[in-house]
This record gives C-alpha cells, sequence and structure tokens, in this order.
C-alpha cells in the first residue's frame, strides 16, 4: 500500500499573488454589503456534490449545476451543451464519438486510446459509466447536471483526478404528467423528445422517456459521401416502488442506439504528398483544413448499441441512510472506416469493433444532517471487460490502388528508383489484424467524517483507500501476398499497424491512500468560505495500441494527485446576486499523456504537470425580467517537467533514441488560460404567458490544439454565441434559435493525418501533412414544447 502524497511546490507564483489581491477585494465585497432591495430572489440550487442532497451555497466543494429551467433554456442534448456554461470545461472528440474527452480545468487526455481510461469521471444515476461518450448523443429526460471541479478522489474514487460530471435523470413521480418536444431546423435537423411520469398505485410509479435525433452532414466532401451527421435514439425506462415507509427502490433500463457517419478529418496536405497523390492517379484541388469540405474516398460509419441498467435501494433509517447503487453496462461499437487514408483513391480500410461490459456496486451509509457530528462510509466496487478486435473480419484491408499508391511513394524517394515497381506499400487483399484485451478489477473505501466546531466553523475529513488490477493483452499478425514483411517490403501498410508476432500480456496492481481535510467557514448566513487540502490518485495501465510498440513502452505508471484550493460561496443583496468561486493550486505527478502519431497512438507519464488557476461562478437578478450568468476562469496548466513528449514534425527529437522531446515549460495542449460565458435570460409577460429570449456568449483564448504542440495549431482566442427566442406558459413552448451565431471555425483538434504523415517522413518532406477537426457551423432552427 502506496500513501500518494506529493509534495506541493512552494515557489512563488505571480499569478496567486493577483489571484489573492482580487479574493480579498470580492469577499469583503460580500461581508460588507448593507444593501437591500426588493424584488425577486435566486431559487436555492440543490446538489449531490458530497453524496448527500445539500444546497449548493452550504457545500465546500467547487461545482457547477445546471437544472430544470437552466436546462431547457439552453437547449441541452449532451454533455457537450454543458461546456458552453461552465468555463472549466472543455469536450473535444473527433472521429469516434465514443472517444469524445472531458477537461475539466485543463485537465484532460486524447480519447482515441480506447483502454486509456479519463481523467474526468462520468456518473450517471448514481452509476460509474466506463466511456466518455457514453454521456453524448441523446441523453433523455436530464433533471440535473453536475460539474464538480478538481479531484474528487475520495468520495468517487475512480478516474476522478480532474473532476467529475453528475448526471441524474428526473425519476418517477405520483402525479401523471408528460411532455412532448418537436424541433426542426438547417441541414433538415429534426428531434423528438418525449416522456410520460405513470403512477401505477400510491406505492409503484413508472416513467418511460425517448429522444431522437436525425440531421444531414454538416461537412462536404467532393469524392465521396458527406459526413458529419446525427442519426440515434434513447429510450429509458424508470420503475420507482415503495416498499415500506422506509424503504424504496428504483430501476432505470436505459438503451442509446446511434447510427452515423462521424465527422471527417480535414487535412492539409504537404506539397509533397500532393504530388505522390497526382503520380498516383488522383487531383486534389481542395487544400484547406478550415473549410468544412474534403476531398476523400470515405464511406466511414459508426454504429453504436449501449445498454446500461441501474437499480438501487434507498433506507432511511433512525438517524442515518442506506444507499445500494448496481450499475450494469453493455456497450458495442463498430467504426468501419473505408477511406483511412484521406484521400480520393481507395487504399485501406480500417475496421474497428469495441466491445465492454462493467458491472459496478457501491454501498453508502450515512448521517442524516441534524447534527453537529455527520458522517459517511462507503465500499465501491467495479469490474470492467474489454475487447477490440472481431474475428469475423479482417482488420486492416489493403485495397484497389494501393499498388499504383506504393509505386508513387517510391518514386518520391530520391536514389531508390530500383522500388518504381516494387508493391512497397503492399498489394490489393493484404489484411492485417489485432485482438486486444483488458479486464479490469476496482474497488475501493472510503469515508468522510465532518464536525461542527463552533456556530460558524465547520471541519471535514476523508479517507479513501483504492485497489485496482489490470490485464492487458495484444495479439497481432497479417497476411500478405509478398515475401512477407522484410526489407524493403517492410514498408507494407499492414506490416506497420499490425506487425506478426508484436504481441503483449501483462497484469499489474496498484493502490493508494487519498483523502482530503476541508475547513468551512460562515461568515454570515449568506457567505462562506472554505479552504480544501486533497490528494488523489488514478492507477497506471497499459497502451493496448495496434502498431510496433515495444513491451517496455506500453506500461505505463500510476498519477498522484495534489491539491490545495481556497474557495467562497456568497449571496448578495437579498439574495439577488450569487457569486461562488475558487482559486487553486494542483500538482499531477507522473501525468499521464497520450498523443497521436499517425497511424499509431503513444502513452507515456509526464513527470509533474502544474495546474494554478482561479474560478468565478455568478447570477445577477439585475431587474424583475432579466437575469445574467457571468463565468470566468483564468486557469495556467503546466508541462512543469516533461522529457519524453511527442515531437510535432520537423522537430528535432531531445531524446533520439526514443524520439522525444522536452515540453517542460509548456502550457498543456487545448488549454487555453482564458475562458468565460455570459448569458443574458430575459423574460416578460405577454398574452397568458411569457416572451422571453437567450443569449449566450462564450469566450475562449488562445490555445494549442495539437497534443504535441506544433507551432502551426496555435490558435487565436474566439468569441462565439447562441440565441434563442420563444413564448411560453404552462401548457406550452415555443422557440426559434440560432447556435454559433457568427459561423466561426471553432477547431476543436488537430492532429497528424492518418497515412500521409508517416508518408512525408518517409520521403523527407521539409512539411508535414495534419488533419483538423471542426465544430458545427451556424445552425438553427425551431422547437415547440408540450406539456400535459
Amino acid at each position: 500500500m502506496k500513501l500518494s502524497r506529493p509534495k506541493v511546490n512552494a515557489k512563488t507564483n505571480p499569478l496567486q499573488a493577483r489571484i489573492s489581491l482580487r479574493l480579498g477585494c470580492l469577499l469583503a465585497a460580500a461581508m460588507s454589503s448593507n444593501l437591500h432591495a426588493q424584488g425577486p430572489v435566486l431559487e436555492e440550487v440543490i446538489v449531490t456534490a458530497q453524496k448527500r442532497t445539500e444546497s449548493m451555497q452550504d457545500v465546500p466543494v467547487a461545482v457547477s449545476a445546471l437544472a430544470g429551467d437552466d436546462l431547457l433554456n439552453t437547449g441541452f442534448r449532451d454533455v457537450g451543451d454543458v461546456a458552453a456554461q461552465v468555463p472549466s470545461l472543455i469536450v473535444t472528440s473527433n472521429a469516434s464519438p465514443l472517444n469524445t474527452s472531458f477537461r475539466i480545468r485543463r485537465i484532460g487526455n486524447e480519447g482515441n486510446i480506447p483502454t486509456f481510461e479519463p481523467d474526468t469521471a462520468l456518473v450517471i444515476d448514481g452509476a460509474f459509466r466506463s466511456r466518455s461518450g457514453l454521456g453524448l448523443g441523446d441523453m433523455v429526460d436530464v433533471k440535473s447536471v453536475e460539474v464538480l471541479k478538481g479531484p474528487q478522489s475520495t468520495l468517487y474514487g475512480k478516474n476522478a483526478g480532474a473532476g467529475v460530471i453528475s448526471i441524474t435523470t428526473q425519476g418517477p413521480t405520483n402525479e401523471f404528467e408528460g411532455m412532448l418536444e418537436a424541433s426542426a431546423g438547417s441541414e433538415t435537423f429534426r428531434s423528438l423528445k418525449a416522456s410520460v411520469n405513470i403512477p401505477i398505485t400510491d406505492n409503484f410509479a413508472t416513467r418511460f422517456s425517448y429522444s431522437g435525433t436525425e440531421r444531414d452532414p454538416l461537412v462536404e466532401n467532393l469524392t465521396g459521401p458527406d459526413s458529419d451527421d446525427q442519426s440515434g435514439y434513447a429510450v429509458r425506462g424508470q420503475f420507482r416502488l415503495d416498499i415500506t415507509d422506509s424503504l424504496t427502490a428504483k430501476l432505470i433500463l436505459g438503451r442509446m442506439i446511434r447510427d452515423m457517419k462521424p465527422v471527417t478529418g480535414d487535412v492539409q496536405h504537404s506539397a509533397a504528398h500532393i504530388e505522390i497523390v497526382a503520380n498516383a492517379g488522383a487531383t486534389i484541388t481542395n487544400n484547406r483544413s478550415d473549410d468544412r469540405i474534403v476531398e476523400q474516398d470515405d464511406r466511414t460509419n459508426f454504429d453504436m448499441q449501449s445498454d446500461d441498467a441501474v437499480l438501487s435501494f434507498e433506507y432511511q433509517g433512525d438517524g442515518y441512510t442506506f444507499s445500494a447503487i448496481t450499475g450494469l453496462e453493455d456497450y458495442d461499437v463498430k467504426i468501419n472506416m473505408e477511406g483511412v487514408e484521406q484521400i480520393p483513391l481507395d487504399i485501406v480500410t480500417f475496421n474497428d469493433s469495441q466491445a465492454g461490459q462493467s458491472v459496478s456496486q457501491e454501498l453508502r451509509w450515512a448521517s442524516d444532517n441534524g447534527s453537529d457530528f455527520n458522517w459517511l462510509f462507503g465500499l465501491f466496487y467495479y469490474d470492467n471487460t474489454f475487447t477490440r478486435g472481431a474475428d469475423d473480419q479482417h482488420e486492416f484491408i489493403l485495397n484497389e490502388f494501393i499498388e499504383e499508391y506504393g509505386g508513387a511513394v517510391a518514386g518520391g524517394v530520391a536514389g531508390v528508383p530500383g522500388l518504381l515497381a516494387a508493391p512497397i506499400l503492399g498489394v490489393e487483399g493484404d489484411t492485417g489484424d489485432f485482438d486486444v484485451n483488458q479486464d479490469t478489477m476496482s474497488s475501493g473505501v472510503f469515508t468522510q467524517l465532518g464536525y461542527r466546531l463552533t456556530e460558524q466553523m465547520d471541519v471535514a475529513f476523508g479517507l479513501r483507500y483504492s485497489y485496482e488490477e489490470k490485464t492487458g493483452s495484444v495479439v497481432q499478425f497479417n497476411e500478405t501476398s509478398a515475401a512477407g514483411c522484410v526489407p524493403p517490403l517492410d514498408k507494407n501498410l499492414v506490416c506497420t499497424v499490425s506487425p506478426n508476432g508484436n504481441d503483449f500480456e501483462q497484469s499489474d496492481t496498484w493502490s493508494a491512500v487519498t483523502g482530503n481535510i476541508n475547513l468551512s467557514y460562515a461568515i454570515n448566513d449568506d457567505s462562506m468560505i472554505y479552504a480544501t487540502y486533497s490528494i488523489g490518485f488514478k492507477a497506471g495501465g497499459y497502451s493496448l495500441q495496434f502498431g510496433g510498440a515495444s513491451d517496455e513502452i506500453r506500461p505505463f505508471d500510476q498519477e498522484d494527485i495534489t491539491n490545495l484550493e481556497f474557495g467562497w460561496k456568497t449571496e448578495l443583496f437579498d439574495r439577488r446576486v450569487r457569486l461562488n468561486g475558487a482559486v487553486f493550486h494542483a500538482e499531477y505527478e507522473e501525468f499521464q499523456n497520450a498523443s497521436f502519431i499517425g497511424l499509431v497512438f503513444a502513452v507515456n507519464n509526464a513527470e509533474m504537470v502544474v495546474v494554478d488557476g482561479i474560478e468565478v461562478d455568478s447570477v445577477w437578478l439585475l431587474t424583475e425580467n432579466l437575469t445574467a450568468n457571468v463565468n470566468l476562469a483564468y486557469i495556467e496548466a503546466t508541462y512543469d517537467e516533461y522529457t519524453g513528449g511527442q515531437c510535432y514534425y520537423g522537430r528535432e527529437p531531445d531524446d533520439a533514441a526514443l524520439a522525444q522531446c522536452d515540453l517542460s515549460g509548456n502550457i498543456l495542449p487545448f488549454a487555453p488560460k482564458g475562458t468565460g460565458n455570459i448569458a443574458l435570460q430575459w423574460e416578460q409577460p405577454l398574452a397568458d404567458g411569457d416572451i422571453y429570449s437567450r443569449l449566450d456568449v462564450r469566450y475562449t483564448g488562445a490555445a494549442n490544439y495539437s497534443s504535441d504542440l506544433d507551432p502551426r495549431h496555435e490558435e487565436n482566442a474566439l468569441t462565439t454565441a447562441n440565441f434563442r427566442l420563444g413564448w411560453r406558459n404552462a401548457d406550452f413552448d415555443v422557440a426559434t434559435w440560432v447556435n454559433n451565431l457568427n459561423d466561426d471555425v471553432v477547431y476543436v483538434q488537430h492532429v497528424a493525418a492518418n497515412v500521409a504523415t508517416a508518408i512525408d517522413v518517409a520521403v523527407g518532406s521539409p512539411e508535414g501533412s495534419y488533419q483538423s477537426y471542426i465544430g458545427a457551423p451556424r445552425t438553427y432552427g425551431l422547437t415547440f414544447r408540450a406539456f400535459f
């Protein structure tokens, strides 16, 4: 058993000095305010951040929450929409929606490595979910979304080093009610949502929900089918039984189906690669990565089925509550990438099949909140099986134009004329296969104890022991029509991505004691300050990728986290203003980092990542009819020491043997220093209802959107906006909306091109090709909602 307690860096930080000054001003305003105003007050926000039902203003944790009208007003569909309201949350995605990455306080990682677990824990209806992408798509009948910021390893444990996203769906009630929503918009967008609550008896109630979405593609393809469409639905059934006055059981069953053509990477080809493609018999006429126009023989399809079940029991005892939550998860994903080469020639197909099954169990005993001493004890168990690869199809298949393309590559290599006729990249029908398996077992025991020291001061102490065991394996093989994978034929693509005999199997265990100490002080009935010191942990693992990785570089070490935080929560002007915030310093020792290097992925550990920042969340009732949400974050996330980073194209490695570069001192990728959003919500009575409008403006500072920090991918600051205008009463709601009002090009990610970058290296091109993933352009539509 290892105590994970890295030392806090004590170096002077100018950012912290500025933060302290600003914080002092804010607290002075909170404590000295004697202004009183008449009129409406802010509604209380209830959260379960500490696995109890509490007022958000009483919880000494940095948490942002959206519920009720907030979700309706923003047109919420999935977690990706929450990022527009929470500056500390960044969502990135690319060709596989399942592997979407959530970054909280700038901590996150590449999503397209299925066995590399996220830094942000996703919890849906109290049950831990294995993949971030299961929170995207058609979320059904969502009641609330809570974003817990910063390490949450005490109460949540597994993969909560950056934070937690907790989603709660609307449960059954004792009233018959329902909702029907229909939307239509640009690019033939159409959506249908419905829910109905049916009480059967006084003790038994049910609720059923449906959400389905269709949309035409947003990316135009000059050669093949267009991409980035939407097609899917989700259903959910809930059953609540009050067994006794003290014991309640609830069963939730859900299914999500997605059958779509995901967004295609928009490639910027090097001059050398354009010439090679031309010599192979095709022409690239559009060589821009910013216009949502591609020129690829691309027929990719994403097909996912995800099933989940949550069975929970809650017993109200004498002075305590017992909760038991069992979660089951089963998903199957097929990504058939015909056109993975990203050019107007059919060269290679990649068939990616992934499946996962999980069971989780949490048992919790918690005291009622009515005494000076409160306690919580819990047990956690999680078991997951993941497989990648299918027995009924090859993962890689070389197609019709592979020999022409290979010949063009050979012709582009100076001094190698003898290879002009040789199939150096393979011949049609060559295949490559892999089988990947990972079994994960995680368990934990945790407690949190709290005591009221005085009328104004509380102290809380949390402790958790976590144990995790993983077994990972990779088996690779290929079949070639030529003389195997020997020089000069070792450049055959299937030899590169699935080399014969490059197999791996290993098991290991990790354990840690983590915890937190929290001190909170109530300045008055409306203002509270708190300080937290916490340590966190994320288990190590294996990079179970196809390709030529050696056994020595596949394992990566556990990640240890230290976080020091000072926060405040206050309501001013007779509850017309809510102003919450936090200042924090976090250190991630052996930070697990991943990057895409063209065809294959790499995972290793950065020796130290340091995160310093300040967050401010506020709500302002400006008038009886106008409300403003102003949320800001300034965060510096830095590789304090990272000697094994990925080199961008053209940079000479600092470690020639491992082809690695020293990234120490650099800001992390996908980590703008400044982010913020302002939302203005206006309502005015009109014709037995209310007319309303909402303007959401999000600012994102300059950042580098490539994991190798290629200077070409440093993007300027950007401000985007969404707008909604509607009328509603108790029975109906009709609204028109526009997203990405200015039709801005919003870069999500830049990465090496799938095949072209490797070819650039082979022919010695002075510049490297790359691909870009871009967010949706301006979209607009109309939504009608009826309640009954």
